[in-house]
């Protein structure tokens, strides 16, 4: 058993595959935990908070570059704890929940909503189960 790389300040999250959510800018709005670190450093537990804006979604139809939400992604490790809860690794899932702008308006929005991944931990030597 190898592990995944644990989830650093700096990780990447991405809209994972089945999503119809594309583009756009993810921002973490999670904190890390001061006194844990890995490869120097300092790293997530429990889950990640983010916030999303400037996607587009090709199922609903809304104005490219209108999407905006937020979401959280849960830690799936089992064994390894830091602090307050279990790390949050490279390849934990979460969803992506948010609204678009309707060009047949009204209603105004529309909702939204995709899978999204931590595709990179933004380290590469710490591993966690």
């Amino acid at each position: 058993m190898t592990g995944e790389f644990i989830a650093v300040a700096g990780c990447t999250i991405d809209h994972d595959t089945g999503s119809t959510i594309s583009g756009g800018t993810f921002s973490i709005t999670s904190t890390t935990i001061a006194e844990c670190k890995a490869e120097g450093q300092e790293f997530y537990t429990i889950e990640i908070a983010f916030t999303f804006s400037g996607g587009s979604d090709s199922t609903v139809g809304v104005v490219a570059g209108s999407v905006v939400g937020a979401g959280t992604i849960a830690a799936t490790a089992q064994k390894v704890k830091a602090k307050n809860g279990f790390v949050m690794r490279e390849g934990d899932t979460g969803t992506l929940t948010g609204t678009g702008t309707n060009p047949a308006a009204p209603p105004p929005t529309l909702a939204v909503s995709g899978p999204v991944i931590i595709t990179a931990a933004g380290q590469s030597k710490v591993r966690a189960l």
